[in-house]
């Protein structure tokens, strides 16, 4: 059999399992758990360590999956940073931002590092190779789940400071994450290869994230002529998906032929790619509201088979003897969020209760998290398929308790709103029509004639006479109490 009948026959069976994934995995909101973490499990029980599905080796030929899932994850988080949605909590945004991405980031991986005799991955390592892996760590750490702060906001009609801040700082470090990536990425690839630390690795690490940017302002270009095309909205779906997924054939590309003619690898970042060119249509292209409804409606699909896969691909035997530091790094996490977020609060002001209770709203880890942990365990198969697992447990566990820690925090500040109750009906049916016009007095009429019960409220002065069939009341606003009334 051939490598493409093979990758053709995998990609069949992972569809099938995919969608049935998907479905099944909807029973988890019924406990109130995030969908997510049904695909997840899905996943794994799919996996080549129980039912076996999905087989070991489908990781490898199914990549492109992953690389088409993270393309898009960048440009779904990227398009949620709209500047001026954020402006009236722009403060509060960014101290709380500095806060998290610095203190989370540097704490967490220092340690990490003083711990790294305990984690079996990095015992054999060097120092510097140990501090680089840490700051991955770090990093992760750092990210966010957007899709899971909305779900959570939505549920609960959340509106308020504490809610429009914690959505603000959610998409913003998500979009700074990236970035930082990028930079600790490439410095972890060299001290795990151990290359030196010079004036010309900074220069190329420079030119590096250089190009990556130049490239992400072109593909902003590209996406823009997709979207001005008169044609079907499928077609442009496919056509957004190939532009990210050739990111990174292009990485790929421009990474062997440097190898080959310079003798130097240089690497450009696929997911900064994609998420400057996704800004730049968010924030600077009258596109914005197409491209969000199309990442919306592709988006439940693409994530059905990127953390399928990902359950799939998570080494149930090394979690077994981990359990015990994916916990232990949970709660390294969870510490250093508290503090991140607390000290960031304070510098910007915030009110004491929220600096207190605002580590709750940004726990919950999902698609940036998984996706720069899977391009690990990719870039490093000796020990990054070991670092996917412990990511993965960790952010499983987040996600488990994420949601309900932000709930609880939506309800402690007094911004969630709660849908009222269903009352019961009286058998009689009501009507209120707003404004009087001939269309109302006609709607009115033909309402009655069906056994409805109709008033028509105006700010008009009306002879009582001129209408006799229709009860018309004068009000002099539309407020709570006028409808209460």
């Amino acid at each position: 059999m051939t490598i493409s009948q093979e990758t053709f026959l995998l990609l069949g069976g992972f569809v099938i399992v995919a969608v049935a994934a998907r479905r099944l995995a909807k029973q988890f909101l019924r406990v109130r758990l995030p969908l997510i973490t049904g695909l997840l499990f899905v996943g794994i029980l799919s996996g080549p360590f129980i039912f076996k599905l999905i087989p070991h080796d489908a990781k490898n030929h199914l990549s492109f999956i992953n690389d088409v899932s993270l393309a898009f994850i960048a440009f779904a988080a990227s398009a949620e940073l709209y500047l001026k949605e954020l402006r009236s909590r722009l403060n509060s945004i960014k101290w709380v931002t500095f806060g998290q991405l610095v203190v989370t980031f540097l704490l967490s991986s220092i340690v990490i590092f003083f711990l790294s005799d305990m984690v079996p991955l990095m015992r054999d390592m060097s120092h510097g190779a140990r501090l680089a892996v840490s700051a991955l760590f770090g990093t992760i750490f750092v990210a966010r789940s957007p899709a899971s702060a909305i779900a959570v906001i939505n549920e609960m009609r959340a509106k308020g400071p504490f809610t429009q801040t914690v959505i603000g700082v959610t998409v913003l470090k998500d979009f700074l994450v990236i970035i930082l990536f990028a930079i600790v990425f490439a410095i972890a690839a060299a001290a795990v290869k151990g290359v030196e630390f010079n004036l010309w690795f900074l220069l190329i690490l420079l030119l590096e994230l250089l190009a990556s940017f130049l490239l992400g302002l072109l593909l902003a270009e590209l996406l823009k002529l997709i979207l001005s095309i008169r044609t079907r909205k499928l077609v442009k779906t496919a056509c957004i998906l190939t532009s990210g997924f050739a990111t990174y054939l292009l990485g790929d590309l421009v990474k062997e032929y440097s190898q080959l003619y310079l003798g130097k690898e240089f690497l450009i970042e696929p997911l900064l790619i994609c998420i400057i060119a996704s800004f730049v249509i968010t924030n600077f292209s009258r596109f914005r509201f197409e491209f969000i409804k199309i990442l919306g409606d592709a988006g439940p699909y693409i994530y059905a088979a990127f953390f399928t896969l990902a359950g799939a691909s998570m080494s149930i035997n090394l979690l077994v003897d981990i359990w015990e530091l994916a916990i232990l790094f949970f709660f390294i996490r969870l510490i250093s969020m508290i503090i991140g977020s607390f000290l960031g609060g304070t510098i910007a002001g915030d009110p004491p209760l929220f600096n207190r209770i605002s580590w709750m709203g940004y726990m919950t880890q999902a698609g940036v998290g998984l996706g720069l942990a899977t391009i690990v365990a990719g870039s490093f198969p000796d020990w990054g398929n070991e670092f996917a697992t412990i990511v993965i447990a960790v952010i499983v566990m987040n996600e488990f308790i994420g949601p309900v820690l932000f709930k609880w925090s939506i309800n402690i500040v007094k911004e969630g709103h709660a849908r009222a109750g269903i009352p019961v009906f009286d058998g009689v049916r009501d009507a209120i029509i707003f404004g009087l016009e001939s269309q109302s007095i006609a709607l009115a009429r033909q309402l009655k004639d069906h056994n409805w019960v109709v008033k028509i409220a105006t700010f008009k002065n009306v002879d009582p006479e001129e209408y006799p069939d229709i009860q018309i009341v004068k009000i002099d606003s539309i407020s709570l109490e006028t409808l209460e009334k």
